[in-house]
């Protein structure tokens, strides 16, 4: 058995609350206690005779769980900035630009991709993530997604971070196809691609995959053994966040035309609502209804949507920072980016949270107080990390 402590004399979030703001917020002196990787105790009070000798004191720096990032797109190569630009002219978005992506993808190497995957997860695990769910989606047929899944898994089998790999074969139709064509490859590839993958999602717009084809190919991944999830009223109002609800997926994810009676209606379930900042400010097609949201009581959380086409960046600190900025308060943003987002990958009993049992993914941060992710958005960096109770060092 290995035991260890982490102790401070500053501020410890331990995010044991179920819902928002539930921060439960320990002044110092603290003190938590590891054991072969897990949280054995988290303690208000100093250490005491017999504790671990292997102790690291961080003195006054704000101490939380390790981010949980629960959405990205983090495996393609090629370049899309010049989309950027267009939309910063006013241009609209309108979906098209992921093929070009699939094209660049299918034409890199796969040393290629795994070296350009795994830069963007070090970049993720730098800014204070620990666990961290990557997409496939620009591949599209079978053995181009299989192709992508296996990336991702060589990308991060040299990193200490928790990688969740999520199947999106459903993310747009090839040139030459159909909606409907494109639903029976997804469907037909899960023999093989399901044992690559953790989750399943669809991009579910009236315009890609409606919720009829949507619910097909959920319950095909779920018939694998397949989390489900999918990307929900992001370009139009569909109802495809009360379709996963219905189904009891996992998470509904960038919600940018949720109605208040949506919200209502989420908050009724176990469906986590997850907003990606980033996608939603920089597409200018709306925002979510975050006052609904958090007034509904709904499931939050927070993810980076880092991709090819909209927005660049998996900083979680910086998502935190953005979400303050579409109306979250601070305390609700940072739950939303521990608990929330690792109850939207499933991992409610793992990470995201310090309590007994789970993982001790730890971050102490350059910071006192959490208002710092609101008044320095993405300049906020960990001074210390542990993940499963092993410290990061910078070379990871």
């Amino acid at each position: 058995m290995t035991r260890s402590a982490i102790t401070g004399s500053g501020r410890l979030l331990s995010m044991s609350g179920d819902r928002s703001r539930g921060l439960d917020a320990i002044e110092g002196p603290w003190s938590v206690l590891i054991q072969d990787g897990l949280v054995s105790e988290v303690r208000e009070g100093p250490l005491r005779p017999g504790d671990p000798d292997e102790v690291t004191d961080i003195g006054l720096a704000l101490c939380t769980p390790g981010l949980v990032d629960p959405h990205t797109h983090l495996c393609f190569a090629g370049d899309r900035s010049d989309e950027a630009a267009a939309r910063s002219r006013g241009e609209p978005y309108s979906g098209g630009g992921i093929l070009r992506t699939v094209a660049a993808s299918s034409a890199a190497s796969d040393d290629e991709l795994v070296r350009l995957t795994r830069r963007r997860l070090r970049r993720a695990l730098a800014s204070g993530t620990t666990t961290i769910e990557v997409k496939s989606g620009y591949g599209l047929g079978a053995e181009q997604e299989l192709r992508m899944l296996r990336c991702i898994r060589l990308a991060a089998d040299r990193l200490p971070m928790h990688v969740v790999r999520t199947y999106l074969g459903a993310h747009a139709v090839p040139a030459g196809s159909s909606p409907a064509g494109q639903v029976q490859a997804v469907i037909g590839a899960l023999p093989l691609v399901a044992p690559e993958a953790d989750q399943i999602d669809v991009f579910c717009e009236p315009t890609m995959f409606d919720l009829g084809l949507t619910r097909m190919i959920l319950d095909a991944g779920r018939a694998y053994g397949l989390g489900l999830r999918l990307h929900a009223d992001q370009l139009q109002r569909s109802g495809a966040a009360l379709l996963g609800a219905d189904m009891g997926v996992l998470s509904v994810d960038h919600l940018e035309q949720l109605t208040a009676e949506d919200a209502d209606a989420l908050a009724a379930t176990d469906t986590v609502a997850t907003i990606v900042p980033g996608p939603a400010l920089l597409l200018r097609g709306g925002v979510p209804p975050v006052a609904a949201l958090l007034a509904s009581g709904a499931i939050l959380a927070i993810g980076s949507d880092a991709n090819a086409g909209t927005f660049g960046e998996p900083s979680m600190t910086l998502a935190i920072g953005l979400a303050v900025m579409l109306g979250f308060p601070v305390e609700d943003a940072l739950w939303a980016a521990t608990a929330g987002a690792a109850r939207s990958l499933g991992l409610a009993g793992t990470t995201g949270r310090l309590a007994i049992g789970m993982a001790a993914d730890i971050v102490a941060w350059d910071a006192a107080h959490e208002g710092a992710f609101a008044m320095r958005p993405g300049a906020v960096s960990p001074v210390a990390m542990w993940i499963a109770g092993i410290p990061v060092t910078g070379d990871a």
